[in-house]
């Protein structure tokens, strides 16, 4: 398995016989939305060309339709044909712009030697849950791959806790960046909730994405670091990988 962290929270996956591109976000720096009034986001460059992060990739996955994982850039460079994977509740919406292989997943598909599960999260504490809507997950499975659970844009709550207890991932991808909305937070895990991960999935590899991208986030890579600096058996499992980064898990 090879994991290379784009930016924020888009991701390049090799896993077993499948490349795939998960919630891309492709606008330059500074060209999308400010979710703070404070500054346009992305807060960075791309490390690489729109094209060469696009290019061989078997599919897409998709989390949720907010634009910082699935935005103008990212529908106008992506192929028409190319499978995307999403939640069935947005399927209809994918298919409007245009994409013609949307693959609504109820519960669980195949791609190639891969199986992927939906799974649950919920975008923040009660009181924004339904202006934030809902979210989702995936499991990545493989004979050849350890098992991955990216948790897509989630608080730590009981649908992650049981998952993990459940599946018994050997590599779990948080984004961590503990945004927040109109005051409110956090819609994505913190250092208090990464913390809580690592004690809950004590054989798991933890990879902390989501970070340095947008301006109502409360959480920075440095941030993050810097709460585990006296952790050296967290920091071993910890990865917070930089913007192009990849980082290789093997079974």
């Amino acid at each position: 398995m090879e994991i290379q962290l784009i930016r924020n929270a888009t991701l390049r996956l090799r896993f077993s016989d499948q490349t795939l591109l998960i919630d891309p976000w492709l606008a330059p720096k500074g060209e999308g939305k400010s979710y703070a009034g404070r500054q346009r986001s992305p807060l960075s460059d791309l490390p690489l060309p729109p094209q060469e992060i696009v290019g061989d990739v078997d599919a897409v996955v998709i989390s949720h339709l907010h634009s910082d994982h699935f935005d103008s850039h990212a529908r106008s460079v992506l192929p028409r044909k190319i499978p995307i994977l999403c939640a069935a509740r947005d399927a209809s919406a994918i298919r409007a712009y245009g994409f013609q292989e949307v693959r609504a997943v109820e519960t669980d598909v195949i791609l190639g030697s891969v199986r992927i599960k939906l799974t649950g999260g919920r975008h923040g504490p009660d009181e924004v849950l339904e202006e934030m809507g809902d979210v989702s997950g995936f499991l990545f499975q493989a004979t050849d791959e350890p098992t991955l659970y990216w948790a897509g844009d989630t608080i730590l709550c009981e649908e992650v806790s049981q998952e993990i207890e459940d599946s018994s991932p050997e590599v779990i991808v948080v984004h961590a960046c503990g945004a927040q909305w109109k005051g409110v937070g956090p819609l994505v895990m913190n250092e208090n909730m990464v913390e809580t991960i690592l004690s809950i999935a004590p054989g798991a590899q933890i990879v902390a994405t989501h970070l340095d991208s947008v301006d109502h986030a409360t959480t920075s890579r440095s941030s993050l670091k810097a709460h585990f600096s006296a952790d050296v058996r967290a920091s071993k499992r910890l990865h917070i990988p930089e913007d192009g980064e990849t980082i290789s898990f093997l079974l």
